[in-house]
């Protein structure tokens, strides 16, 4: 959607996104969600993205799977909060 420029069904589409199975992609899951949140500039779903992940700052998002690693979960709590701090303006994520 968003390749497409259809940011606003993006935002929709990530707003009803449930809570993702607390498994072994938990945490890959929660980053995705903030990757697109960070692109929408979506702060609600930041927040939400940032108290699932933090429990998780000392981890590889993902790596439990043995299937894929969206990289350290600190580094998307990072942008997360460079985009919280930020008055309204989204971060492109990393």
């Amino acid at each position: 959607m968003l390749a497409s420029g259809r940011r606003a069904e993006a935002r929709a589409a990530l707003r009803a996104l449930p809570e993702p199975p607390r498994d072994l992609m938990y945490e890959a899951c929660c980053c995705l969600e903030a990757v697109v949140a960070l692109e929408v500039g979506d702060r609600d779903v930041l927040e939400r993205a940032r108290a699932r992940l933090l429990p998780a700052a000392g981890e590889l998002a993902g790596a439990g799977s043995g299937l894929i690693t969206l990289g350290p979960v600190e580094d998307h709590l990072a942008d997360i909060t460079t985009a919280l701090r930020a008055p309204t303006s989204p971060v492109p994520p990393r």
